[in-house]
Formats: C-alpha cells, sequence, structure tokens
C-alpha cells in the first residue's frame, strides 16, 4: 500500500527545520564541504517496456527508464529493483528522480507475479527470485547504454531481497540500499514476530495478490489457473515453519556478515519494525555503509509519517555517484549513522511530526553509558537493588492492543495495557537524558504453566500521568536458551532471561518518570498462549534489572539534509481513494460476559491504472478469551474488483486461524468471478501442530 504524498509549504518546512535540526534550503552543508555535488537533474528520459529471459526459459516483465545521453557514446549505471507487486497495476510513480540524474532504472516483476511470466515462487526470497535476481543483474550490466555498474534497491522487499542477493556477491553489482528492512527473517519479519506466531494483514493480502490474473491482458487461461490461483498459499508454509533454523536462516544475513563485500546504504524508521538490522550490520560488517534512522513507520523517508521527512533521494545520488560513476560527492565523509533524536513527547497514536533533531555520529556513539535501574517490591525502579522480594501475574491474554499490530506505528496512552503489566516507576527526572540503542532487560522469572511468554515495555510517564511507549520487545519462553532448539518450561522452575529491546532514540526530560512494564501478553500482536496461568517475577536481585544506554548531552554533527521534492505524478494512474492501516476502521471489543476481547480493522482502495479501474478491500479480525487463552482466532478477507472494458473479475480470499492447547485450524478459501459468475473456488483446509506458541 502506498502513502501519498502531503502538501508542504516551503515556509511551513523551514520552520519544521529548524526545530528537528535539518538544512533549510541552501543552507551549507554541516558536516563540512562536499568535493563534488551530485549529479544534477539535466537529463531527459524515456520509458520503456521489456523482457528478460531467464536460464529456464521464463521471461520477466521489466520497465525502464533510461536517460537520454548528452554527448555521443555517453554510458550509465543502472539501479534495479525487484518486487511482486505489480508494476504495470498498481498507481507506482516511476522513478524519475534518479532517470533525470544520469541513472539507468529497471524494475523487474517477480516470475509468477504482475506481467512476467511462470509460476509463483515457492515463497518469499525464494531461490528462484533470488537466481533470477544475479541473472538479471548480469544481463542489465551488458545493456548498450550501461556503464557495467549494476546497484540494487528497495524498500521492505525490495531491501529484503537487495540484502539477500548481495550476499551471492553477482559480479556486476556494485552496492545496495536498504530501506526498511532486515538482516534475521525469523525473528524480525512479519511471521514470527520476536520468535513467536503473529498475523496482520499483509498475511492474507500477499496470498490474495499471489492468484491474480497476468497482466494486462487478465487471460483466465489453464496456465493461470495452475500458476497462480491453484498455487500453495504462503501462509501454510510459514505456518509450518515455528521455530528458526535453517528455512529461515539459509538466506539471513544476520550469521554470515562476511557475505557482502559491496557497500550499503541502509534506512529505517524509529517507528518500523526492521530497524534493529541497522546497528547490528553497522557493528558486524566490514565494508562502507551509511545509515539513516527517522522517525517514521514503514515509510520513505520524503513522505514519512511521523515527520519530519527529507529528501533521502538527494543522499541517495551522493551514495550512487560515488560508488557506480566515480563521483567523489563526499559520502565517505558523513558520520556513519545519522539518528533522529526524539524528544519525550506525550501519547499521541495521530501523531504527525515528531519533536527532536537528528544527528550524526559514529556507531556505537562514544561516550555510551548504561544506566542500570532494578524494579523493587513497592513497585519503583532503583538504583540499586532493594529488598528481596516476588511480584505475581495473573496471565490475561487480552492485554496488548494499546501497543499495536507490531513495534511500530505512533501509540497513544499505554495506561490501557499497564493495567495488565507488572509495572515499576523511577523517582522525577532532575535532569534530562537522552539515549540511544537496544536497551536490555534482565528478569528471573517463573510460570505455572509450560509455556508463557514475556513482554517488555520502557515507557516515559508524562507530567499529565498519560504513558509514552519508547520501545519494547517480547521473549517467546521456550526460546530463553536457544531459538533454534526451543524447550518447554517447567512449572514452578527458576529461570534468567535475557533480552533486548528494539532500537529507539528518546530523551527523558526533567519532571518525567521511566516505567518498566512487565507482562505475559501482547494481543494482537501475538498469538496468546494457550494456559491459564500465573507468571513470578523475583525482585531485589541483579538478575532483574534494565540497562539503558545513555548517551553524551555532546555537539553532534547536523545532516545537510533538503526538504522532499514534489513527485512528477503520472496522469494515467492515480489513487481515487486509499484507506490503509493504521486509517480505516479499527474496533476494539471487550465482553465482560463472555470474557472475549476482539480486535477488528477494515480498509479499502480504489485506483485508476491505464484506463482499467480498480477496487480493493480487507478486513481483518482478532479475537482471544481471557478464562479459554487457547481459543484465540483471527479471520482476514482480502478482496479485488477489477474493471475492465467489457468484463468485470472480482477475486477474493479468506484466511481463517483458529486454536486450541495443540494446533492451529487454518481454512483458506479463494473465489474467482467473471461477470458475475463464478469460475473457479478453492480450499485449503489444514492442521498444524503448535510448536512452542
Amino acid at each position: 500500500m502506498t502513502a501519498g504524498t502531503r502538501p508542504r509549504g516551503r515556509l511551513a518546512w523551514a520552520v519544521a527545520a529548524a526545530l528537528c535540526g535539518l538544512a533549510s534550503p541552501g543552507a551549507p552543508a554541516a558536516v563540512g564541504p562536499r568535493k563534488v555535488e551530485p549529479t544534477p537533474p539535466v537529463y531527459r528520459y524515456v520509458i520503456e517496456d521489456g523482457w528478460l529471459t531467464m536460464r529456464d526459459g521464463v521471461r520477466l516483465s521489466v520497465t525502464y527508464v533510461k536517460p537520454v545521453p548528452r554527448s555521443p557514446g555517453e554510458t550509465f549505471p543502472v539501479l534495479f529493483d525487484l518486487y511482486p507487486y505489480r508494476k504495470d497495476e498498481y498507481p507506482y510513480d516511476y522513478p524519475l528522480y534518479f532517470a533525470r540524474r544520469g541513472f539507468i532504472m529497471a524494475t523487474v516483476d517477480i516470475r509468477g507475479t504482475g506481467s512476467s511470466q511462470g509460476a509463483v515462487p515457492p515463497r518469499e526470497y525464494s531461490e528462484e527470485e533470488l537466481d533470477d535476481a544475479v541473472e538479471i543483474i548480469g544481463q542489465l550490466a551488458r545493456l548498450p547504454e550501461s556503464n557495467g555498474r549494476v546497484g540494487m534497491w528497495g524498500k521492505s522487499w525490495g531491501g529484503f531481497n537487495s540484502i539477500q542477493v548481495a550476499m551471492r556477491r553477482p559480479p556486476a553489482l556494485k552496492a545496495i540500499l536498504a530501506v526498511m528492512a532486515t538482516d534475521d527473517l525469523f525473528h524480525d519479519d512479519v511471521h514470527h514476530m520476536d520468535g513467536a506466531f503473529h498475523l496482520d494483514q499483509f498475511m492474507p493480502e500477499m496470498d490474495h495478490d499471489n492468484t491474480l490474473p497476468h497482466t494486462p491482458d487478465y487471460t483466465l487461461d489453464r496456465d493461470y489457473l495452475k500458476n497462480r490461483f491453484e498455487h500453495e498459499p504462503w501462509f501454510l508454509t510459514y505456518a509450518k515453519h515455528q521455530r528458526d533454523g535453517e528455512f529461515w536462516r539459509k538466506n539471513s544475513l544476520r550469521w554470515q556478515y562476511d557475505r557482502i563485500q559491496v557497500p550499503c546504504y541502509l534506512i529505517g524508521g524509529l517507528l518500523d519494525g526492521y530497524r534493529d538490522s541497522i546497528p547490528r550490520m553497522l557493528e558486524n560488517m566490514k565494508v562502507p555503509i551509511r545509515a539513516v534512522i527517522g522517525p517514521y513507520k514503514h515509510d520513505w523517508p520524503n513522505e514519512g509519517v511521523p515527520g519530519p521527512d527529507y529528501e533521502w533521494r538527494h543522499e541517495a545520488v551522493r551514495f550512487w555517484d560515488y560508488w557506480l560513476k566515480d563521483r567523489d560527492t563526499g559520502i565517505l565523509d558523513d558520520p556513519p549513522i545519522t539518528l533522529f533524536m526524539r524528544e519525550g513527547h506525550a501519547p499521541d497514536a495521530n501523531l504527525k511530526v515528531t519533536p527532536g533533531r537528528f544527528i550524526g555520529s559514529a556507531w556505537p556513539i562514544p561516550g555510551t553509558t548504561l544506566k542500570k535501574l532494578y524494579p523493587s517490591a513497592d513497585h519503583s525502579l532503583q538504583e540499586r537493588p532493594g529488598a528481596p522480594a516476588v511480584a505475581s501475574l495473573r496471565y490475561v491474554p487480552s492485554y496488548g492492543v494499546a501497543t499495536g499490530l507490531w513495534w511500530g506505528e505512533p501509540t497513544g496512552d499505554m495506561r490501557p495495557d499497564d493495567a495488565g503489566a507488572l509495572v515499576f516507576d523511577g523517582p522525577v527526572i532532575r535532569e534530562a537524558s537522552m539515549i540511544a540503542g537496544m536497551p536490555r532487560v534482565r528478569l528471573r522469572v517463573s510460570a505455572d504453566a509450560r509455556l508463557a511468554h514475556w513482554a517488555v515495555r520502557l515507557e516515559d510517564i508524562q507530567p499529565d500521568g498519560s504513558v509514552s511507549l519508547v520501545t519494547g520487545v517480547l521473549l517467546n519462553g521456550s526460546q530463553r536458551l536457544s531459538r533454534l532448539d526451543p524447550e518447554p518450561l517447567v512449572p514452578g522452575r527458576t529461570y534468567d532471561i535475557e533480552l533486548d529491546m528494539h532500537f529507539t532514540t528518546w530523551t527523558f526530560k526533567p519532571g518525567h518518570r521511566i516505567r518498566l512494564a512487565v507482562s505475559n501478553s501482547l494481543f494482537p500482536m501475538i498469538w496468546p498462549t494457550p494456559y491459564t496461568m500465573t507468571t513470578r517475577l523475583d525482585l531485589g536481585v541483579e538478575a532483574t534489572r534494565v540497562e539503558i544506554p545513555v548517551i553524551p548531552d555532546a555537539k553532534y554533527a547536523r545532516p545537510a539534509f533538503l526538504p522532499p521534492e514534489p513527485d512528477q505524478r503520472r496522469e494515467d494512474a492515480y489513487y481515487v481513494e486509499d484507506v490503509a492501516w493504521p486509517a480505516g476502521l479499527y474496533e476494539w471489543k471487550k465482553d465482560l460476559w463472555s470474557s472475549k476481547t476482539s480486535v477488528e480493522w477494515k480498509g479499502h482502495g480504489e485506483f485508476v491504472n491505464r484506463g482499467r479501474r480498480f477496487h480493493t478491500w480487507e478486513r481483518n479480525y482478532y479475537e482471544t478469551n481471557d478464562t479459554r487463552p487457547a481459543e484465540s482466532r483471527f479471520s482476514g478477507e482480502a478482496g479485488r474488483r477489477i474493471e475492465l472494458e467489457g468484463r468485470t473479475l472480482e477475486i477474493r480470499s479468506t484466511l481463517d486461524v483458529r486454536s486450541d492447547e495443540s494446533s492451529f485450524y487454518v481454512t483458506i478459501v479463494r473465489t474467482l468471478v467473471e461477470n458475475g459468475e463464478q469460475v473457479r473456488r478453492r480450499e485449503w483446509e489444514e492442521t498444524v501442530p503448535r510448536d512452542f506458541n
């Protein structure tokens, strides 16, 4: 789903820039003079559609945006991105920014998707997809207009596969740019978030998109039915891989950082679920890396929510110019990482602009110290362990709604979630302290059930008593010793667990207080564990504490970021309406009579592309039972109506998951309707054993 560009006045941006530490237009660079300015937008361009033939004869659809040479024999680097998101259907804007600055842009539909031939691959980032990418890079390097150097780039899926393709070291690939991506496919991606069973709108939507016919003809022939409509749902594959292992690690960079040997530009968001990979890659890789972590969620930084935004493409051109054109733009003189340092702002689920400023630094930030705080029996946070004690918590599976569907999106007041947690509050802060990094939590715990999760949040209590989320994490208790070899808990036995919260920045201001919240539920982000239980937390011991990374109050480099430039919008493809997450209808209900809690979200959209009109809709419903947590449920639906000349197609997909103590019961139904008549229906019903979830 694509976020729309918000209108921005130049004066308004200048005010926001002054408040957030950005360079206003025309201001000198704060990090020193640049050696060579990046390529200016001086090139005209042409847009071409074509084909790339793979080793097995399958043809992949490619759209080029090519700069027109300004001198005889002039050649250009190629920037390549690869997605399953149907480039000829969704109203994406062509990457004109880069083409006008002298880069050939090549966007390819993954085999079996969009207008490419072949069958839908068996999973995301499949061997077929990655092998194709290596072959594509070789072909792009041999284009007559190419200078032989290729960069791979993209956001989310495109960032994931850029990292994984770089691990395969195709000779012509000289650099990558990954936006909102991760190095850890099991723990950080959306299928088993924090190592526990997770469901959100991506699951029904992605499997549904894989069923859509080949563009632009939408032919409903035998080849389509076999290769797309009838393909095995990806959700079933991921549901059967509930523990870490070779399936997830083969193409995860985290345990094999030396496999990438090209420079990387990394962009993340403080409200994005994939941000942890950036500090890990900086700490463990030996290649040149430049990174930015801004205040936004899963968005491009020039249109991110919440802002402030900046023109990231200008910085990307500096990077690409240096590595693909031999233009010394001074990119390596920049600090390795630029962070948005958040102020301690009030909770606001509709936050538009985050108070704070961008700072540049080495990583880890020199002078960082760990502030240790110990939960105590009086529910305070102290600088030293208090008297030994034990705190008990009854497991209520429906708590967690305020935290959201993943560790991202702006959040409101956390007090509703804290009501179902053990909370420990520090004293009123006298002097401001800035934190940047992954706070570490150590807990000595026990449970009277064989499986329990521990969810931990670091929060900021405002002077008015409202509570802001700073960061958090969940640990699947079966993985306390090893993600590869999970083990059940022994009821009543005490365990020391250790977990790193997700990356954050924050400023705890005078008059505020630090809160640590510990619970066993994170609904609907994480599927509830099945047993009623009580957990216990040992207090007044070294084994129960939080360590907060405090950075010095020093003078940091200020990046010379420029304001976002308006995009050149297409006239033949545009959104009529786009009510996507987190907009749309979001409803939370708690029935005290039945002990059931439910969360429902609905979204819809309408867009036009080259005379074709598309209507989309999606619904996601979550339900759990406080007295019988094993009886939880998810129901998702995704659909699309395609209006063509003389034809109307409607494709619907539903995903229903319910559970008991031992299993997940999955039902997936696909329906294909043409001109009001059902053409095909396919149903899968499977029982998947719960594997420590």
